[in-house]
């Protein structure tokens, strides 16, 4: 698949982009939960890339040798089309470039196969993922209203995604 490393500057970091692993599912989970109301279990992330038209590539952040996985995002693929299913990163490695790592590496990949089209939905309400997702190219195609529920305190606060594509080729 794809084992592409890359240099954050500053207090000696390094972001290596790589293919998740077997060992890595509940470390998704974890960072899966920090990011959404509701949690995909590692079992789940194991589900869906046994399914064989998915991929998930992660981040990995050293720091000395200490090395911790950051984000990670989840794609599908069918004939011509992809589409990111998730996309998140840890909350104390935010702003920090990671998911433009990973949104790079992702269009890398499909256009190495030949993918024409990229689509991925974000919550209205997410302003710094709908900045990330238009400077990578990204279009606003859709909107479905009240798609999104809240948190589990908010559950009755319902927000409208917006349908995004990314055309490859």
């Amino acid at each position: 698949m794809i084992d592409l490393v890359k240099q954050i500057f500053g207090a000696g970091r390094k972001s290596v982009i790589q293919s998740a692993t077997v060992d890595d599912f509940i470390a998704l989970s974890e960072i899966h939960g920090e990011s959404f109301p509701r949690q995909w279990s590692d079992g789940e992330f194991e589900a869906l890339l046994a399914q064989g038209n998915y991929f998930c590539l992660v981040a990995r952040v050293s720091r000395n040798s200490n090395e911790k996985l950051a984000g990670f995002v989840m794609v599908k693929k069918v004939i011509d089309e992809a589409e990111i299913i998730s996309i998140a990163t840890r909350q104390n490695a935010r702003r920090r470039g990671i998911a433009r790592q990973l949104m790079d590496a992702v269009i890398r990949e499909l256009n190495a196969d030949r993918i024409k089209t990229l689509f991925l939905e974000v919550d209205a309400r997410n302003e710094p993922a709908i900045r990330l997702y238009k400077k990578t190219g990204f279009r606003e195609t859709g909107v479905r209203e009240g798609y999104y529920t809240g948190s589990s305190k908010d559950k009755d606060i319902r927000s409208a995604a917006l349908v995004m594509q990314l055309d490859l080729g």
